[in-house]
């Protein structure tokens, strides 16, 4: 009698074991195919609103109602959308949080707290999308049963920022369906036996696990591809602008590789200063492409031999503005674009084309001041040759707090020995290149 007492037992507390560990384990896989139906659905309804957005919309619609036709496209456009997610509703505000367009039996209201929370979020952090916890909706006075809901809030972006929000109301069951699907017919299999669970659980498991990892496998090639065209891309960009680069210095043998020499010179520098790999890859930029915006200034006036009228030296001062309009929308340069308008400011104000003073000019603007200063002293020009190291120094020194950040000029001291040794080794080369 024992002996079947601690098999009873054992049946008992391993049948108990067996289904809280089935239970525990369909629950997590209930999560994991919820999100990532939720994910799928997420990505295809901003597909779908860009769509509409592209096609359908401009920016002026937004400040006013839509008109029922342009409801009606709308609606058209997303009706297959609508219908395989059983999406409810539609609401469509502006960045105001006005309602300018509203479906379905419903209404979307702005002042509801956890709406507002989103709808402050995705505005004024312009957040790609939100979606809100799941809430409880009731239908009607005579429903007893309250259904659960989730908003899709989807951003609406223009030129300038974020100019509307759809929301998209879709009931939780059905993003939860497939799951729910699952989670019966584990329940069912639980009532075949221990045996038949244990094999229904391990196949779920390992089906799951490969849904997953073939997910993942697949997203992370599509990252890497994403990744790789966008390097391309940016290597297009660089090698092009380089090309820009090496074409303002070409235009007369004087200035031939004065970009890379105060490249050179900025980045020790910067080094010096301890600055981080992402400052000195901007200054690097900065550096290289400080003066393209010369390609837009006359070369009767760069290679004039004499000194500037006032008026050609008003048109030489919009060489920095210049360069930032060829070079505004190329995302690679996008923070080295400030440095390279600053670059010609004076520490005491007296510089341009802004007239800005002291640390109000970027660093990397006034460690090219310096760096430009220095190269441009002593290299030769049409209209007078460059003056040796020792001297450049001096006039240098004279400009400290005045013209140049004092503290940059002290370390550009330190470094003044190897910044002669390193333009004597440019000059040499520059010499042997044009032997060649």
């Amino acid at each position: 009698m024992e002996k079947y007492g601690l098999i009873k037992s054992f049946i008992i507390y391993s049948m108990i074991a067996f289904i809280l560990t089935g239970i525990i384990l369909s629950q997590i896989t209930y999560s994991h195919i919820r999100k990532d139906d939720l994910s799928n659905i997420v990505e295809i309804a901003t597909v779908s609103t860009k769509s509409i957005v592209k096609n359908n919309l401009e920016k002026v619609d937004f400040g006013q109602v839509f008109s029922a036709s342009k409801v009606q496209e709308i609606e058209s456009n997303l009706n297959e959308f609508m219908s395989a997610f059983s999406i409810e509703s539609i609401t469509v505000l502006n960045n105001k949080r006005e309602i300018v367009m509203s479906t379905g039996e419903w209404p979307f209201s702005v002042e509801e707290k956890q709406n507002k929370l989103n709808l402050d979020k995705i505005i004024n952090h312009s957040l790609p999308y939100i979606v809100s916890d799941a809430f409880v909706a009731n239908e009607s006075a005579s429903t007893k049963s309250n259904i659960t809901y989730f908003n899709f809030f989807i951003t609406v972006y223009y030129e300038n920022g974020v100019e509307g929000v759809f929301v998209l109301r879709m009931p939780s069951k059905s993003i939860s369906a497939h799951a729910d699907l699952l989670t019966q017919e584990i329940a069912l299999a639980l009532t075949g036996g221990l045996l038949l669970l244990f094999l229904l659980l391990i196949g779920l498991l390992y089906k799951t696990s490969k849904t997953l990892i073939n997910q993942n496998e697949h997203l992370n090639m599509r990252k890497n591809e994403v990744e790789e065209s966008y390097k391309r891309l940016d290597d297009s960009y660089k090698s092009t602008v380089i090309a820009m680069s090496n074409a303002v210095d070409a235009r007369d043998s004087y200035t031939a590789g004065h970009s890379n020499r105060v490249s050179e010179i900025s980045i020790l520098l910067g080094q010096e200063l301890g600055l981080s790999d992402t400052d000195l890859k901007n200054l690097h930029y900065a550096t290289l492409f400080h003066d393209i915006g010369k390609i837009g200034i006359s070369d009767s006036i760069l290679n004039k031999n004499g000194k500037l009228s006032n008026v050609e030296y008003e048109i030489i001062k919009e060489h920095p503005d210049i360069g930032v309009k060829i070079l505004k929308g190329i995302d690679f340069l996008a923070d080295a674009l400030t440095i390279i308008r600053h670059h010609h400011e004076r520490f005491d104000g007296g510089g341009y084309p802004c007239g800005l003073k002291g640390e109000e000019i970027p660093l990397g603007s006034r460690i090219i001041a310096i760096a430009d200063t220095y190269d441009a002293m002593t290299s030769n020009r049409p209209y007078r040759l460059g003056i040796n190291h020792e001297l450049a120094l001096s006039k240098i020194i004279e400009n400290k707090g005045s013209q140049f950040d004092s503290k940059l000029i002290d370390v550009f001291l330190m470094l003044e020995k190897r910044i002669y040794t390193q333009k004597q080794t440019n000059m040499l080369i520059d010499r042997v290149e044009k032997l060649l």
